[in-house]
């Protein structure tokens, strides 16, 4: 049916006759299959991972799909990295593990760092592009990413693992530096007493990064539980990744990009005063107070019980509960931004001076994610709901000023509020079968979400905003014959603006302005709730594709037509935490074909790439700032303007030879120009850039029942300088030749 996984792996009791099936995989409603799902999708298999994975976070190894394009603030792809796949960042891509939502509530964003060396655990990604990809999380509008965790064996064993990584710095002469270490070590219990399987995993990451203050100390840990029973399957999983980091949010100005020392700068906003300097006379350096630390422990209950062979129920509750804190230079921050003075009955008179701010984030999410699913005659249908509760609490505080009034309270905070997030869905999925060379889908979502705001400690305000989606998606695959099939999709998705978006306490005192509507009956200002200024988004998404497959070749092509109405887009400025502002445009529309292929050149050497040709505009908007943030007499309008941070073409190609215990590999990665404001400045351009990286892994004969495996990878092979991307003028410099070797040992 189309939710089962691959062919069940059978496990043999040795001391009765009954036999237990452990998926390989674990199994979420919307994956996707080969010459029957009418969706247009990409696969990471285990295979992949294991050969090309070794200590980069997640995007990394994302941005070798068709229309991904992946940037990192530190520059090495360890720390905070960010995806966007067609021209949507991340906050529009629902992502999931095992099925379980992971998008943050409130902000829409995903945190990769939070989950450091999960790839270790990982039994395969698949990316589902284009709207309505995903029936749990928020609705997605570029696609989906899921990745299914399944490190369990068989048999059992212990994993030793350790990792260096060599920089190389060109600045006057070459040198390097020893700058990125990691360690692992895992356990598994194998089969014990014929229905439990059990697995452990402690790593450690460390980097200083590629740009200055830039480190990274990332620890994880993942636990897990499997008990098998004749007709269920229960899982429980533990993990996280409590990490600290120093601050690198901010891009630099274009011209250090081929300046091997400034292009490695990590830098306050300070030189955006003078955006037409070609030096650093203005520059302050980030301090060194400037760091964070937070954890998110993840805990997972997975069920899935066979109640007759075709009827099936599955069951996820999970629990997040993330904590933490990050200190932040706010030398520029004002008393009426830190809420000090005989307004807030604390006397002064001055400024403080060299302010830095800690800004706590605590978050509480549990959710409910049932659904059952009916094999009948002619398809397979699916029943399912997803119930969600977050709560949160934001709060900032003076950790250090000069200045500051005589018996100020440390514990003061200046702002203080709490976060609602409710999220209520239900959804129908059916795959109808006429005969063997045809299949039907027809799916539709029902989702309520609502967000609240409570107890804001100095404005008051309160507020609650509900919203109600009906998301429906058509589709149809048809196979030609053994070797051709086509198919044809269409899907409506809508999605509510972030939280921010509507208000941000964390900006006083300009953002805790409300963004509603005002009604000045009587005179006063009061703000209408039930009228937010940021309107939801909507997409109507069409997707027609072809595709190819022997045993020796595969290759494919899509096309798709994406008509978006009220997209919430990059403005081209950010905020002072380095992320990008954005509005509402009226109607953009993203257009776009996709062209992927895999075939055995010989019996060792695969040859592998994609190749992405897209074209994302405004088709009507209007602005009443310029690109600086300075208000305009009359409204600009940006009609058919390319929108910000995405390239009209990119690939990837990789060429791997294996022959056993030996896999060398070598891929080379085109991302073409792109603008990183609306307002198709040439100025704030993002080059196109063309970079390869090598690896090898070896693996020694089993000797004494023990694997060796050796690993070796150059990355950015041509030592290019580039930026991999930008927000306006500031722009993300991508790491100079970097070297990792690795040996892991399993007993």
């Amino acid at each position: 049916m189309i939710c089962a996984t691959s062919p069940a792996q059978e496990i043999a009791m040795a001391d009765r006759d009954t036999v237990y099936y452990l998926p390989p995989v674990t199994v979420y409603p919307s994956r996707a299959f080969e010459r029957e799902s009418p969706v247009t999708f990409s696969n990471l298999s285990g295979k992949d991972i294991e050969e090309h994975y070794s200590v980069q976070d997640i995007p990394v190894l994302l941005s070798e799909l068709p229309s991904m394009i992946f940037y990192s603030e530190n520059g090495n792809g360890i720390g905070y990295n960010y995806v966007n796949l067609r021209g949507f960042d991340q906050r529009r891509i629902s992502v999931m593990i095992n099925g379980v939502p992971q998008n943050d509530p409130e902000d829409h964003n995903i945190y990769w760092i939070d989950f450091p060396d999960l790839l270790s655990a990982t039994e395969m990604i698949q990316v589902q592009r284009g709207a309505g990809s995903a029936f749990y999380g928020p609705p997605a509008i570029g696609g989906s990413i899921n990745l299914v965790t399944n490190p369990f064996r068989q048999e059992p064993g212990i994993k030793l693992e350790t990792i260096i990584g060599m920089q190389e710095f060109g600045d006057s002469s070459t040198s390097f530096a020893l700058n990125t270490r990691k360690y692992g070590f895992s356990v598994s219990s194998g089969i014990i007493d014929g229905r439990y399987l059990l697995y452990g995993k402690l790593g450690k990451i460390t980097s200083e990064g590629y740009r200055q203050h830039s480190w990274v100390n990332l620890n994880s840990y993942f636990l897990g539980a499997v008990r098998l029973d004749r007709t269920m399957t229960t899982r429980f999983h533990l993990f996280g990744g409590p990490f600290e980091d120093a601050l690198v949010y901010f891009g630099l100005p274009k011209f250090v990009n081929n300046d091997e020392k400034l292009r490695r700068e990590n830098l306050a906003d300070d030189w955006k005063t003078d955006p037409s300097s070609t030096s650093y006379e203005k520059k302050s350096q980030r301090r060194k107070q400037e760091t964070e630390q937070f954890s998110q422990p993840h805990y997972e209950l997975l069920h899935e019980w066979r109640i007759t062979p075709k009827i099936t129920l599955y069951n996820t509750i999970f629990y997040y509960s993330g904590e933490g804190y990050y200190d932040y230079d706010a030398s520029w921050a004002d008393t009426s931004t830190l809420r000090i003075g005989y307004n807030y009955g604390i006397p002064t008179l001055q400024n403080p001076t060299n302010s830095l701010v800690r800004a706590f984030v605590g978050n509480k999410q549990w959710g409910w994610l049932p659904r059952m699913e009916f094999s009948h005659d002619r398809g397979d249908l699916i029943v399912g709901a997803e119930i969600r509760v977050h709560r949160s609490t934001h709060w900032g505080k003076i950790e250090f000023a000069e200045g500051l009034p005589a018996n100020f309270d440390p514990d003061y905070h200046f702002y203080e509020y709490n976060g609602e997030k409710d999220i209520a869905s239900f959804f129908i999925h059916e795959l109808y079968r006429p005969d063997s060379n045809i299949t039907f889908m027809g799916s539709i979502q029902i989702v309520h979400n609502r967000y609240g705001i409570e107890n804001e400690k100095f404005v008051g305000n309160t507020f609650s905003v509900p919203y109600l989606f009906i998301n429906p998606r058509l589709g149809v695959n048809y196979n030609i014959n053994n070797e051709w099939n086509g198919y044809v999709s269409i899907s409506y998705t809508s999605r509510e603006p972030r939280l921010k978006n509507l208000y941000a306490a964390e900006y006083s005192p300009y953002g805790d302005t409300p963004q509603f509507r005002i009604d000045t009956a009587g005179g006063s200002i009061k703000y209408n709730f039930d009228e937010p200024l940021a309107k939801p988004e909507h997409l109507l998404d069409a997707e027609v594709g072809a595709y190819y497959r022997t045993p020796a070749l595969r290759i494919g092509a899509n096309f798709y037509w994406m008509e978006f109405t009220n997209e919430l887009i990059k403005s081209g400025q950010v905020d002072i935490f380095g992320q990008p502002v954005t509005g509402n445009a009226e109607r953009t529309r993203h257009i776009g074909i996709e062209v992927e292929a895999d075939a055995a050149l010989t019996s060792a050497f695969t040859l592998k790439g994609n190749l992405s040709f897209s074209w994302n505009r405004l088709v009507k908007h209007r602005v009443f700032e310029d690109e600086s943030g300075n208000g305009l007499a009359e409204p600009l309008h940006l009609d058919n303007n390319p929108i910000a941070g995405f390239p009209d073409i990119l690939g990837n190609i990789r060429l791997t030879y294996r022959n056993d215990p030996l896999t060398v590999s070598l891929l080379g990665k085109y991302v073409g120009p792109f603008y990183t404001d609306n307002f198709e400045n040439e100025k704030n351009k993002n080059d196109a850039y063309s970079v390869f990286n090598a690896d090898i892994l070896y693996i020694l004969s089993t000797v004494l029942d023990t694997e060796v495996s050796l690993r070796g990878e150059v990355r950015n092979l041509f030592n290019t300088l580039y930026f991999m991307s930008g927000e306006g003028d500031a722009f993300f410099p991508a790491a100079e030749r970097n070297y990792i070797v690795g040996i892991s040992v399993r007993i």
